[in-house]
């Protein structure tokens, strides 16, 4: 029987970005591009890829239990990241990393 594999997508955003949010005023989270998103299966790095520049990603994973993980790129290296479990339904995610702004 061959592995399986399964699909992880989603979005890596970053946030906040106005130096003051204010009541009434939207301020949402910002893509961010060609920021480093990596599946770990323990400290084990089982898949890397880059977000495009819509903050997209993609990455095809054998099943199993996975963190996916993600740097914010620039001076503030912050990371944000989810526990998944890849099967044959795939997963979307969205993984938001601090701005740094305050």
């Amino acid at each position: 029987m061959p592995d399986q594999s399964g699909r992880v997508t989603g979005y890596v955003l970053t946030a906040p970005v106005c130096p003051v949010e204010r009541v009434g005023q939207q301020c949402p989270p910002r893509p961010v591009s060609r920021a480093a998103v990596v599946a770990l299966s323990g400290e084990a790095v089982r898949g890397s890829t880059l977000t495009d520049m819509e903050g997209a990603f993609s990455l095809t994973l054998p099943e199993g239990r996975y963190v996916i993980q993600a740097t914010n790129v620039g001076g503030y290296a912050s990371t944000a990241s989810e526990p998944v479990v890849v099967s044959d339904t795939p997963v979307h995610i969205t993984l938001i990393v601090d701005s740094g702004i305050r």
